[in-house]
């Protein structure tokens, strides 16, 4: 008998279940038509001649961006034409599709949901671009869907639309931390999954599973696979879109967020237990969409693809309750005001706390704020579950340093961490109002290595013009933080100006020093700062030559006495050419780079930069609108830099 699904967890799935007109005014044939005219557009880069709604909601991997400045509709070839995978939902004027693309000639497999109103228009575009181009390959050499996706179910075998979603549920509970012992008879016995276009059920090859080494995984049948409890780096799995459930097919097409948060140190493999994969060492959030085929009240067919988010993104849909991320607060002081000793003392006693996995010691205020590369989360996830190594800046030797300012209370920290086995740099932005911490943001470049089974790297990430694997000696910063800021200060434009260069790829009116050197992870190029920002060399400023606006511009930290100033700011490259320029391997692919700065300034000069970066997905928008409207006060009214805020604002310069 199958376990019964929890009351907590029925009530969830049913209630996110929506209400649909009863009478469809457009059916499978003209959902699927109103696909190929999406199709047409999106390769023919006309997103103008579609019938959208005034307010169309347009997202592309997990981005809400405007419809025309989506980065598909500049760069798409045209779809193949051999892989096409429709769902269709008529009682809720829905329509997806799995197929295939190139961008810039490069493949990539292209899911994309539709919504489409009682007017024919599309009110809803949301898309998933895995760009894996073997997969894509894959998907091509296959052709066509297996037919038993196609084939209508008649009425007497059909389950009903709620039957279908609490079904499927079922595989998303049995997947998270995925217990061994659980019933997973949910399963047909004959059920294959394909994960980009590759099966990985019941298959003899003897390959490795992903990123592990477990070459038994892929040849167990589905439930032998839950069975096994291997899945159980997964520890968590939220904001579940079972929006479109085609009846006819007993088909339903999901849009899940799964969490990875670095706890899960060992699997049980086919092979004995073995290590967790270093690409789990870090907290992780993938985006799945998969498609689910049932037979009866049975899962018979799972097609699945993955997208890698910053960690605890939320969806661009959301569906589960908003937490609350707020602790409540200690009973802890430091004293007020806050001098140096003091910030640079409390901004410690924060990467302590991370090295001990508990915030518990710290003196917090019951409204503390905490966020991590663009993303609130709760106080106690993220870096303080994985932290396990930082710098000391007491250890000259050591890549590390504090800063503080004292007129905004905010303490920070920038230098090397460990987490399990991969390297990172961190820039750290602790905030301290009446005695307690009100905030706290880390910006946290990891390191990424092609090393066996996939290495570290972000899943399907192109490839940077600057690669840092994490393995040489970053020495120390005495060359930084050594020097004072030649008792002038930091002028107040000079970080704008500087940003303004990285945008215009032109140094003139950046105040760089004749003797000005950088490093853009842990690189340094043969030209100097000024020529570098003026576009010469393969990769200035270890960008591609192509990136275009740089937005999200902040100051985390200015210290005056020490002349640095940490910021951040996110830096876009739509991968379209210039004029006449060939794009570069490391330009091909859309992305947005976050990107760290350490800047040091004497004499009102720029001395010397370090950079570190990190490739999203493009247009990402450090957290959300809400936050910005918050702190809106707090922001200058200039929509080419402001769009969004990263942490709260009060504690950050914007400009």
């Amino acid at each position: 008998m199958l376990l019964p699904l929890p009351l907590a967890g029925l009530g969830a799935t049913l209630s996110l279940l929506p209400t649909f007109a009863i009478a469809a005014t457009c059916d499978r044939q003209c959902l699927e038509n109103v696909m190929s005219t999406y199709l047409t557009a999106l390769t023919s880069h006309s997103s103008s001649t579609l019938p959208v709604t005034s307010n169309v909601k347009y997202v592309e991997n997990a981005q809400i961006l405007p419809l025309r400045q989506g980065g598909e509709w500049a760069i798409s070839g045209a779809v193949s034409g051999k892989y096409r995978h429709d769902f269709s939902d008529p009682s809720s004027g829905q329509v997806a599709t799995i197929t295939t693309i190139t961008e810039n000639g490069v493949g990539a497999i292209y899911l994309v949901r539709l919504k489409v109103e009682p007017d024919g228009k599309i009110s809803e575009i949301e898309t998933a671009i895995t760009r894996d181009p073997t997969g894509a390959a894959r998907y091509e050499k296959m052709g066509a869907p297996e037919p038993i996706w196609l084939e209508p179910v008649p009425m007497s075998q059909r389950i009903p639309r709620s039957k279908l979603i609490s079904q499927t549920d079922k595989y998303y509970l049995g997947m998270e931390r995925n217990d061994p012992k659980g019933n997973y008879s949910f399963f047909d016995k004959n059920c294959t999954r394909i994960e980009d276009g590759l099966q990985t059920t019941n298959v003899q090859t003897g390959d490795p599973y992903g990123h592990s080494n477990d070459t038994l995984f892929a040849s167990l049948t589905c439930e032998q696979q839950f069975q096994s409890g291997f899945l159980g780096f997964v520890t968590k799995i939220r904001e579940k879109q079972f929006t479109l459930v085609d009846e006819e097919r007993q088909a339903i097409y999901v849009v899940s967020t799964l969490d990875h948060n670095g706890t899960v140190r060992s699997l049980p493999d086919g092979n004995g237990s073995s290590p967790i994969p270093p690409y789990f060492d870090v907290p992780r959030t993938l985006q799945a969409v998969e498609a689910f085929r049932l037979k009866g009240e049975k899962l018979l067919r799972i097609e699945m693809t993955l997208t890698e988010l910053p960690y605890g993104m939320r969806s661009a849909f959301p569906l589960d309750p908003t937490e609350s991320l707020s602790g409540p607060g200690t009973k802890f002081m430091v004293p007020s005001p806050c001098n140096r000793t003091c910030l640079e003392a409390t901004t410690e006693k924060v990467l302590q706390a991370m090295l001990a996995h508990d915030v518990s010691t710290l003196p917090l205020s019951p409204q503390v704020q905490y966020s991590e590369n663009g993303q609130f989360l709760a106080l106690g996830n993220g870096l303080w579950l994985t932290l396990s190594q930082f710098a000391s800046p007491s250890n000259s030797s050591e890549y590390a340093a504090f800063f503080a300012d004292l007129e905004s209370g905010t303490g920070a920290y920038w230098g090397r961490t460990q987490e399990h086995s991969i390297a990172g740099v961190l820039a750290l932005r602790v905030k301290v109002s009446a005695g307690k911490i009100v905030e706290i943001e880390a910006v946290d470049v990891r390191a990424e290595n092609n090393g066996a089974r996939f290495g570290t790297k972000m899943l399907m990430r192109p490839p940077l013009p600057v690669e840092w694997d994490g393995l040489a000696d970053l020495g120390n910063l005495s060359s930084v933080v050594g020097q004072s800021s030649g008792g002038n200060g930091i002028p107040p434009t000079l970080v704008t100006a500087y940003f303004d260069g990285l945008e215009t790829h032109n140094s003139a009116s950046v105040p760089f020093s004749t003797t000005c050197t950088r490093l853009d992870n842990f690189a340094q190029a043969n030209f100097t700062c000024g020529a570098q920002m003026s576009g010469l060399g393969v990769a200035p400023n270890g960008l591609p030559i192509s990136t275009t606006t740089v937005r999200d511009r902040r100051i985390l930290v200015e210290d005056s006495e020490k002349g640095v100033v940490l910021a951040v700011a996110m830096v876009d490259n739509p991968a379209v050419a210039k004029g006449t320029a060939v794009l570069s391997e490391t330009e091909k692919l859309p992305g947005t780079y976050m990107v760290s700065q350490m800047i040091s300034v004497q004499n009102e000069k720029i001395e010397k930069v370090e950079g570190w970066w990190s490739i999203c997905l493009l247009g990402i928008r450090p957290l959300g609108e809400k936050r910005r409207m918050m702190n809106k006060a707090s922001l200058i009214d200039t929509s080419k830099y402001i769009t969004n805020c990263l942490s709260y604002c009060s504690g950050a310069y914007y400009f």
